[in-house]
């Protein structure tokens, strides 16, 4: 059974508040980017050192007009100012306790390569799952998240630096983070179930 510590429950509630905001019907990589940004904690603290732009306002209009689609409509002709703004919501909707796949996906993927890291040595082991987990996550290449940084012109290598700076022993050097990393069987039947159990298919 997995333990959450206060950190990573406090980053969920506040992507649920995104979510809900944004009247979203399922959880993505997006809400939980706006989510952690919203704490102001010392993680997006030292990220907003790195990158500057790494801001709530930045990635909220972001999110908001789609700013990672707009590449692939102007490869079609169609130019941001062709894009109507989105209506303002009427009241509010709160999704469901479900993940969009891709949030899914870079969730198991981000947790599998800081378990290598943890278990080789190079980071310290966490009693229980905190937050950190959920900031590597959001910048994993598939993540919508991640495309969300680069369309605004942020580097998620820069801000996934300082992520594991802050998780580095004071003195050490902070590992490189793992392009791939294959999980166990056990790991994969549990993030079956978890797939299983989240995704709204």
């Amino acid at each position: 059974m997995l333990i959450y510590d206060q950190s990573f429950g406090a980053a969920m509630a506040a992507s649920q508040r995104e979510a809900t905001r944004l009247r979203a019907g399922e959880y993505g990589s997006e809400h939980v980017l706006l989510g952690l940004l919203s704490l102001d904690d010392p993680i997006a603290r030292d990220a907003a050192a790195a990158q500057p732009s790494f801001t709530l306002t930045t990635l909220r209009t972001a999110v908001e007009t789609d700013l990672d689609d707009l590449p692939h409509l102007e490869r079609i002709g169609i130019s941001a100012a062709d894009v109507p703004s989105a209506p303002a919501a009427a009241g509010t909707l709160t999704p469901a306790n479900r993940h969009t796949a891709e949030w899914q996906s870079a969730l198991n993927s981000a947790s599998v390569k800081l378990n290598q890291l943890q278990k080789s040595g190079l980071l310290p082991r966490e009693r229980r799952m905190s937050a950190t987990v959920l900031w590597l996550a959001i910048l994993e290449p598939a993540a919508r998240s991640a495309k969300l940084l680069h369309a605004a012109g942020i580097d998620p290598d820069d801000i996934r630096a300082a992520v594991l700076q802050h998780l580095t022993p004071v003195g050490a050097v902070p590992p490189r983070w793992p392009a791939h990393a294959r999980p166990g069987l056990a790991t994969r039947l549990m993030q079956r179930a978890f797939t299983r159990l989240n995704v709204r298919t």
